[in-house]
């Protein structure tokens, strides 16, 4: 199968001695490394034009989005520019765990990158990992979300862009980065009471299910047009994998139906949710008076007030109105796990 590796040059593992191991698993012809938007994106349309069947992207889900994007762009304009042809199917995308995050990576198996090269220069590989993307003003992602999410993200941004301290920039690289954030500026926000909640509405533009924490969590069906969610809350996510990064299982039903994402609305507490994080990090977290989780393909959500938003892990500004929808098909995701035969699990 005819692969290529594609690194952000920009990201703060790619460096000399990384590239240098690459060199000597990829071939030269098929090792890219881009240092903007515009190169990456060269890049891409290179590859497929030149028909590669697998694109491997080093770095974290920000780069993963943008070649996601980029790849269904090019196939998409070649397949209307000749609709006579038989429709290109897209290359499988895989994800090298140079990132912050990773929770693309950590769903499809990817452990050390130059390990993950090695299997995929010997060919052990499970069968690739249909995933259904998420769609919302244009741009495709799987996860997004509003509230806390957005707001611990902003902080964490905050935070990174000012630490001059070497010891305290490498934490920002980790888990750790995020728990400093929480510390210093998420919580301290809401203990003044000055955290993100606002009057939220969320409705199902098309069938949607709810999954029942009262009843093992059963799905029950919801009508297009039906109120989702009405009221204070301080969280809206959607995933249609099950992770956030750093192995926070915080979308537990993304993937059991295909064709949809996964919402969860939350109206709890900073600190309730501290105090459940065991639970939220294993996705066995359920709270049927505060936290409700649906299975949709389209909903709308609407807020009094601006929230903080982002997209793939990396802030995208405010919003008080967003349509998310599921694109039309699944991206094949390299899987680096051979025993992982399907679903997001």
């Amino acid at each position: 199968m005819k692969t290529a590796v594609v690194l952000n040059g920009n990201a703060k593992r790619v460096g000399p001695r990384l590239i240098a191991n690459f060199r000597q698993l990829v071939p030269e012809r098929d090792l890219y490394i881009s240092t903007s938007i515009d190169e990456a994106r060269a890049i891409i349309v290179r590859l497929v034009d030149d028909g590669y069947d697998r694109i491997m992207c080093g770095g974290g889900d920000g780069t993963f989005v943008q070649i996601v994007n980029d790849v269904v762009d090019r196939i998409r304009a070649e397949n209307l520019a000749h609709p006579n042809n038989t429709p290109r199917p897209y290359p499988q995308i895989g994800l090298l765990r140079l990132g912050t995050g990773n929770a693309v990576a950590g769903m499809t198996g990817a452990s050390r990158p130059t390990r993950d090269l090695m299997r995929l220069r010997d060919g052990r590989l499970g069968p690739p990992i249909p995933v259904d993307m998420i769609v919302a003003e244009g741009k495709r992602f799987p996860f997004a979300g509003f509230g806390y999410d957005g707001e611990l993200l902003n902080d964490y941004l905050w935070l990174k862009e000012r630490v001059e301290n070497p010891i305290l920039k490498k934490l920002f690289h980790s888990a750790a980065g995020y728990f400093l954030a929480l510390g210093l500026k998420t919580v301290p926000r809401h203990m003044r009471g000055r955290g993100i909640s606002t009057t939220m509405r969320i409705t199902a533009l098309e069938p949607a299910w709810y999954m029942d924490p009262l009843n093992h969590d059963e799905p029950v069906e919801h009508p297009a047009g039906a109120i989702l969610f009405e009221g204070a809350a301080t969280v809206a996510s959607v995933g249609s994998v099950p992770f956030y990064g750093y192995g926070i299982r915080i979308f537990p039903f993304a993937g059991q139906k295909p064709g949809t994402f996964q919402l969860r609305v939350a109206s709890v507490s900073v600190f309730h949710a501290l105090a459940n994080l065991g639970a939220l990090w294993r996705g066995s977290y359920r709270n049927p008076q505060g936290c409700f989780d649906f299975l949709c393909s389209r909903i709308r959500i609407e807020s009094d007030a601006p929230l903080p938003y982002q997209v793939g892990g990396d802030g995208a500004g405010w919003r008080t109105d967003l349509e998310f929808s599921v694109d039309e098909l699944p991206v094949p995701l390299v899987n680096m796990r051979p025993a992982l035969t399907s679903g997001n699990g």
